[in-house]
């Protein structure tokens, strides 16, 4: 009687000869269970034309998965170019007017701000690096509040401007205390950054509200942190340029309180009301200059989070004291 021959299970194929051992040959065997023939280059080409028509490789899904990584790629790049040219066009519902409160709480929320900064690194012990990404996610949610909110809130503002301000501390102590910068050359790039901002702000016809801020915009918030973060930088530069340290941030914060009162005086007199003229950004820089010294003064004698709980508790009792009725709060124009 003759042996019946065995026949393989369904879906394994037997190796046949040594000549069928490349990796590629036996892939084609294992997936077909038979050799149709082909020369391996005729094989890899048939292979290269199936994966750029959106089809799967024949032999283990890699060129799927390389076409689904591409295009997951480009729809990312899509979406993050279309936020962020929503976040340069975002603006806050609610802005306060340009008066003698904004000036006042600007300079508190300055010196608040700086110990902010400060409280993070020093106290949280956090990286610069670290309380950057921390500040950032803090107003991304302040921005994501106002766009839920449906009248929008002063308070919104106000807590993206103490953001703001924390942030360009922690800038300025990165590009200082860690890369090891001279203060002249941050300061000069940073004021030719400013500048650059300015004239695309102006080039790109953002007319402001009367009487008030401008929109208060990506552009705008980006001039806000980088006249922060030099502000920052001149008041350590001219505080630790004189020596010794306890004598040059007093000399400092007098140099910055003058200026302040200057500009100020300046801007009242010329009746510069509007958020564009470079009469508010120079009052900015001195304020957020005055702000550093009278920061680290206050953090000396006070420590550094009562200084910085007091200066918070003192802004939030200005604004919610201090109103003025003939200058009410400017909803921002759409």
């Amino acid at each position: 009687m003759a042996r019946a021959i065995e026949q393989p299970p369904v879906g394994r194929v037997i190796r046949q000869a040594p000549f069928e051992r490349s990796p590629a040959k036996w892939r084609t065997l294992c997936r077909d269970g038979v050799d149709d023939g082909r020369s391996p280059a005729v094989r890899k080409q048939a292979m290269l034309r199936q994966s750029t028509d959106g089809l799967s490789a024949p032999c283990d899904g890699r060129g799927l998965r390389r076409i689904q990584f591409c295009r997951a790629t480009i729809f990312l790049f899509a979406r993050g170019a279309k936020a962020l040219r929503k976040a340069l066009y975002m603006q806050f519902k609610i802005v306060p007017a340009i008066t003698p409160r904004y000036w006042v709480s600007i300079m508190i929320a300055s010196i608040c701000g700086a110990n902010m900064g400060d409280f993070i690194s020093d106290v949280l012990k956090l990286s610069d690096s670290g309380g950057l990404l921390m500040l950032a996610l803090i107003f991304a949610v302040i921005v994501l509040a106002n766009q839920w909110s449906r009248r929008g809130n002063e308070a919104l503002y106000w807590l993206a401007i103490l953001v703001v301000r924390a942030a360009a501390t922690n800038l300025a102590d990165l590009g200082i205390g860690r890369m090891h910068l001279d203060y002249i050359t941050v300061s000069a790039c940073l004021a030719a950054l400013l500048i650059a901002i300015l004239a695309l702000r102006r080039a790109s016809s953002l007319q402001p509200v009367t009487c008030g801020l401008p929109r208060t915009n990506g552009l705008y918030w980006l001039a806000m942190l980088t006249a922060g973060t030099l502000g920052t930088v001149v008041g350590d530069g001219i505080g630790h340029v004189i020596h010794p340290i306890t004598v040059g941030v007093p000399i400092s914060a007098i140099i910055a309180t003058g200026a302040v009162a200057f500009i100020l005086r300046q801007k009242t007199r010329l009746d510069m009301a509007s958020a564009e003229a470079a009469s508010y950004w120079a009052a900015i820089v001195a304020i957020r200059t005055w702000g550093t010294n009278f920061g680290d003064i206050a953090a000396f004698f006070l420590s550094l989070p009562v200084s910085m709980m007091l200066s918070g508790l003192l802004l939030a009792g200005t604004l919610i004291v201090w109103r003025e009725p003939s200058n009410p709060i400017i909803p921002a124009a759409t």
